[in-house]
């Protein structure tokens, strides 16, 4: 199985992060915005770059 890593752009409003968990789940893959990068990244100690 391939690694695939769709991205999304989007503008505060324009219902980017729903339309991005639809695409996952009909995709079948997981869905990661910034919100749990960020915090996983607080949490390790390591930079969400």
């Amino acid at each position: 199985m391939k690694n695939r890593v769709i991205t999304i752009s989007r503008e505060f409003g324009s219902g980017g992060r729903t339309i991005g968990k639809m695409v996952a789940e009909k995709l079948g893959i997981p869905c990661y915005d910034a919100d749990l990068i960020n915090k996983i990244a607080e949490e390790s100690g390591l930079a969400s770059e």
